[in-house]
């Protein structure tokens, strides 16, 4: 592929939309003129997770240049999901409809689910709250509708969340502090940053403030040998940038944030409003590890009677695990949750999110732990959107 291509396909995420979208048209072309091609290396497999620059995608990709990864890897169906924003879902469908690639497009939130109120569920030492998805959009809803204000205040709770986490970081650091207007937003093209972009704002000041010293800074707030800093940020920065983000941010960590049910929408507020915009309420399971998964009937149940559609998981969580023990008990769980969704003909739409550095494009379909289900992921994604 010749260096003009290649800057064209670069070129598909950037911020500015009218930029990338040339962009993406400029591709299109080439693909016409057989300048570039499938090289099939995915063919007839599927990803229906995939987070975009919309919220974070390790890679920084856009919903244009996702789904031109999945039409030239020979895809069969492709979802992008973004946290709290609609913000991918046109881009996503117009993309699939040129390229020809089936395509969907929707929302990540998290909920207060009051049948749980006191179980830790599938998000972190935060009993009640249920990570919960909106997909199949085949359009935005129309600007003032109730649904979109809804979906603006989702995006409204999540941000100022987000401000009240970094003046508590700001004030743990005191030397190294950052402005959401001027370090944050501008690492995201649709005002829409999450933890991830926080942490990278904070390793982007350090650097500035402390310039060669700065691997002594993150020795003192870690609380690890320089060295092993230097090892870390040359060996893989993305595993670094998750320690700097369970240091700070997360349970115990000076910006942490105690998850109340008032900050959160209700499940059924989020499903009324999913539906009202056309969309398909989905739900997510983990791992079945925690109080409130263990009893995967009656979770599964539970998500059927309050009106889910499909359950989404990400199935590299439940069998790429170095602790064997911990391994086995999680391909347990995955496949007693698998075998339930089977019985009931309750759908299960998998992907591997790719907002955590270094998760792959598609699963590997080829491990045992995951490729007898394969054939029913393809069906639930053909029976929810097509």
């Amino acid at each position: 592929m010749n260096k003009k291509i290649e800057k064209y396909i670069e070129a598909l995420s950037h911020f500015d939309i009218e930029v990338r979208k040339n962009a993406f048209l400029k591709v299109v072309e080439y693909i016409k003129k057989n300048k570039i091609n499938k090289d099939n290396e995915f063919f007839n497999l599927i990803n229906a997770h995939i987070h975009t620059f919309h919220s974070f995608n390790y890679k920084n990709w856009s919903p244009l240049r996702i789904v031109f990864e999945g039409w030239k890897k020979g895809m069969l169906y492709l979802g992008t999901v973004d946290f709290d924003t609609l913000e991918g879902v046109e881009e996503t469908l117009w993309a699939g409809e040129m390229l020809n690639i089936k395509v969907t497009g929707g929302f990540e939130t998290r909920v207060f689910l009051k049948e749980m109120k006191d179980k830790i569920i599938n998000s972190p030492n935060e009993p009640g709250i249920f990570y919960l998805c909106g997909k199949g959009f085949k359009k935005l809803p129309k600007e003032n509708s109730e649904e979109t204000i809804f979906f603006k205040k989702l995006k409204e709770i999540s941000q100022n969340r987000n401000k009240k986490i970094i003046e508590k970081i700001n004030e743990y650091l005191k030397d190294v502090r950052i402005d959401y207007k001027e370090d944050v937003l501008p690492l995201t093209p649709s005002n829409n940053p999450t933890e991830r972009h926080i942490i990278i704002a904070y390793y982007k000041k350090a650097k500035e403030i402390f310039k060669e010293k700065e691997s002594e800074f993150w020795s003192e707030i870690l609380k690890l040998k320089k060295q092993e800093v230097e090892e870390l940020k040359e060996k893989n920065i993305g595993e670094f940038y998750e320690i700097i983000r369970q240091k700070l941010i997360k349970f115990g960590g000076p910006g942490y944030i105690k998850s109340e049910s008032k900050d959160f929408p209700t499940f059924e507020d989020v499903v009324e409003m999913t539906r009202k915009a056309d969309g398909i309420p989905i739900g997510t399971f983990l791992d079945g590890t925690n109080e409130g998964e263990r009893d995967i009937k009656f979770l599964i149940e539970l998500l059927k009677s309050k009106g889910i559609e499909g359950i989404t998981v990400i199935p590299e969580r439940n069998w790429n695990i170095k602790e064997p023990e911990e391994k086995r008990m999680k391909v347990q769980k995955f496949n007693e949750f698998m075998n339930l969704c089977k019985k009931i003909n309750m759908p299960v739409i998998c992907g591997t999110e790719m907002n955590r550095y270094g998760q792959p494009f598609v699963d590997n379909f080829k491990r045992p732990e995951i490729s007898k289900y394969l054939e029913y992921f393809i069906k639930s994604f053909e029976k929810l959107f097509l």
